[in-house]
């Protein structure tokens, strides 16, 4: 990864955001997005030289601090107007993580509904993490989906990557509901991982199948874990359906930093 870019509206859940990224980037360059959304008014409404300026100054007050904070760390920053989910995806690319916070909890049986982390992850051209706001980070070790298909298989990936970078653990896992195709199932799981050994040597990682459904056994797994990374699955229709149902729900229902990641082709 060639940079940590980190989207920013002043927020608790930005700040959260911004902190895991500075953390997970161990001294990457951190560069801070912040788009003032023209979509917000009516038609008539207009961004202005003042508005612009503010969101700025702010933008320029938050740099100083991370600066302060970590000498020596290279911070820059962005200031964009439009559409902060448009706007935001211009800045992903397959070199580089985008990493954004989430909304709060609504108390609602969906903790946060369908936030613009997931809708960025629907449509950015590289991976993106999303930061729930009211976790620490307390978990150790990676969790991965794996199903068999090129997503699953890039997410694998950049797990292992992950997990070789930090010297953590990683899990890959399984799920399956019919009983009489485990046989199958363990089979594909331990293809997935096998194909892991000859380029991270050094990552301890653990097979497990388990049956119930994808999203479920996921949020379980990832319950503990300090990452979660999941596959895009989407194809076409509304940024819900581009996402995928798997990564769907993990991402209403995210309960740890989860990162989605999209295959070359579908970036």
């Amino acid at each position: 990864m060639a940079a940590t870019v980190v989207g920013t509206d002043g927020s608790e859940q930005a700040a959260s955001a911004l902190d895991w990224a500075i953390d997970h980037g161990a001294g990457k360059a951190i560069v801070l997005v912040r788009v003032v959304d023209s979509t917000i008014g009516g038609a008539d409404y207009v961004v202005t030289e003042g508005s612009l300026g503010a969101a700025q100054d702010g933008l320029d007050r938050e740099a100083d601090r991370v600066r302060s904070a970590h000498p020596g760390l290279d911070v820059s920053t962005q200031l964009v107007h439009g559409d902060p989910i448009t706007e935001l995806a211009r800045f992903s690319t397959a070199e580089s993580l985008l990493v954004v916070g989430t909304q709060k909890r609504t108390g609602s049986r969906f903790r946060y509904s369908w936030s613009v982390g997931a809708r960025l992850a629907s449509t950015a051209n590289g991976p993106v993490a999303i930061i729930p706001h009211d976790t620490a980070r307390v978990g150790r070790g990676i969790v991965a989906g794996v199903d068999g298909s090129e997503p699953s298989a890039a997410a694998l990936l950049f797990a292992a990557a992950e997990a070789a970078r930090e010297g953590a653990p990683l899990t890959a896992i399984h799920a399956w509901q019919d009983p009489a195709t485990e046989r199958a199932h363990r089979a594909l799981l331990d293809g997935a991982v096998s194909g892991l050994s000859g380029g991270f040597p050094r990552v301890e990682v653990t097979p497990r199948l388990v049956q119930g459904t994808p999203a479920w056994a996921l949020l379980e797994a990832a319950r503990d874990a300090a990452l979660l990374v999941v596959g895009n699955h989407g194809e076409t229709g509304d940024s819900r359906s581009l996402l995928g149902s798997v990564s769907q729900s993990v991402m209403i229902n995210i309960l740890s930093p989860t990162v989605v990641v999209k295959t070359a082709e579908r970036a």
